[in-house]
């Protein structure tokens, strides 16, 4: 047997390599769109499979045409985003509504259907953490009907409420959600995880902050929240700042982000991987109209921030400010 301690020294140096060697930013030419049995159109960001080293999760979108309906299906916790369109979901036989900017929670082990009542082509935004799953061995994917067009014989159950049978919520529509502005205080702190960031953070170090999952005590997930939409600018630098992994997806404005000095311009779709645990980043907000950045991160973090935050503090290292 080798010396398994010195080992862990050199495993620690090929972590490191590999978060510097992975990609960082993912573009819309980049996309690879398939069609599945769940999707009749979906592409992997942030991911795995397209190059990134995360922490078991990852971002994918999906199009809903016209008419039609995805898979049923069941498998880890996911959220959702809906970027375009209006439709339902059917989740553990319940029907939740959804239009632009509405965010879903589809528990864990949950059969889940989404269906396009509209007159355009759905498009939305998921995250789930399926490679975590496969690691603890508790990843358990199950597909009941594939994806295709809507027809007579689908159960359309009335909508009730926002909330499942255990008073879960499972939408909100982002008319109804709340907007922290900048110096205002997030009151999220309710917990070791968000009592873990720092002060700027809950004074709102965005622009305005448009507050999702997590950010209410009955829309809380374990697994994987979208938990804002940040808006800042037009023309202006965001703090330099540094954290755990979180993962962002780009859905109006343009500019760029500087990520372990390295520089990477977005616009509508680009996806940004900041890897952490304490990846210097700065955003920049450069066109006309306000950014518009959606937010994800994963159960796995929530667990480590807490306890690492002596040897991996949430670093702020300067203000914001117009450009």
């Amino acid at each position: 047997m080798s010396n398994f301690y010195e080992d862990w020294f050199a495993l620690e140096g090929k972590a490191i390599e590999e978060k510097r060697r992975a990609k960082k930013a993912i573009y819309p030419n980049e996309l690879q769109w398939i069609r599945t049995r769940q999707d009749f159109k979906a592409a992997l960001l942030v991911a795995p499979e397209t190059g990134f080293r995360t922490l078991g999760g990852l971002t994918m979108l999906s199009e809903i045409p016209e008419g039609w309906k995805t898979g049923k299906h069941s498998h880890g916790e996911e959220a959702m985003y809906v970027l375009k369109g209006k439709g339902f979901s059917i989740i553990d036989e319940q029907r939740f509504d959804w239009e632009d900017g509405a965010c879903l929670r589809i528990p864990f082990g949950a059969i889940h259907q989404h269906f396009n009542q509209g007159d355009t082509p759905v498009h939305y935004f998921s995250a789930l953490a399926p490679h975590l799953e496969f690691s603890c061995l508790v990843a358990k994917f199950q597909q009941f009907e594939d994806c295709g067009e809507i027809d007579s014989t689908t159960n359309q159950p009335a909508r009730i409420n926002d909330y499942d049978k255990q008073g879960r919520r499972l939408v909100l529509n982002r008319k109804d959600a709340t907007i922290v502005q900048r110096g205002e205080v997030d009151e999220r702190v309710q917990d070791a995880f968000w009592e873990s960031h720092p002060s700027e953070m809950h004074k709102g170090n965005h622009g305005k902050m448009i507050k999702m999952m997590g950010s209410y005590d009955d829309f809380v997930a374990e697994e994987v929240e979208i938990t804002d939409v940040f808006v800042d600018g037009p023309k202006v630098a965001g703090q330099k700042h540094a954290h755990m992994e979180a993962m962002l997806y780009i859905i109006d404005g343009e500019g760029y982000t500087i990520i372990d000095e390295e520089k990477f311009p977005w616009s509508p779709g680009t996806a940004l991987h900041i890897q952490g645990p304490q990846t210097v980043h700065q955003h920049f907000a450069t066109g006309e109209v306000p950014s518009q950045m959606l937010r994800t991160h994963f159960g796995i973090r929530k667990y480590i921030q807490p306890i690492a935050q002596k040897t991996f503090p949430y670093l702020y290292l300067g203000e914001a400010r117009p450009l």
